[in-house]
């Protein structure tokens, strides 16, 4: 598989050096973890891709998502609520 180098310049105003990111030469890669990790989270990427871009570990992938608050399983609004209506009318049918 081949690769295409794609650079680009953000004029970063000073005041949110340190901030955002600790230094200059940190920068590039925050954003570069920010777009892969946001490339998963909108599923976009596979897990496994998105370790292999930043060059890490499977494990210290997952790591990185939970530091960033990246969900690893995605449920639907309400399911939880169908999950728990489901197991209490299991419950109360009359056991054969």
């Amino acid at each position: 598989m081949g690769y295409t180098v794609v650079r680009f310049e953000w004029a970063l105003p000073e005041s949110l050096l340190g901030v955002v990111v600790q230094d200059e030469s940190a920068a590039a890669e925050e954003v570069k973890k920010a777009a892969v990790l946001d490339w998963v989270r909108m599923k976009k990427l596979s897990w496994r891709k998105g370790a292999e871009l930043l060059g890490m570990s499977y494990r210290d992938f997952l790591e990185l998502m939970v530091e960033h608050r990246v969900p690893a399983l995605d449920y639907s609004e309400g399911w939880l609520d169908k999950e728990l209506a489901a197991f209490a009318k299991a419950q109360a049918e009359p056991r054969s």
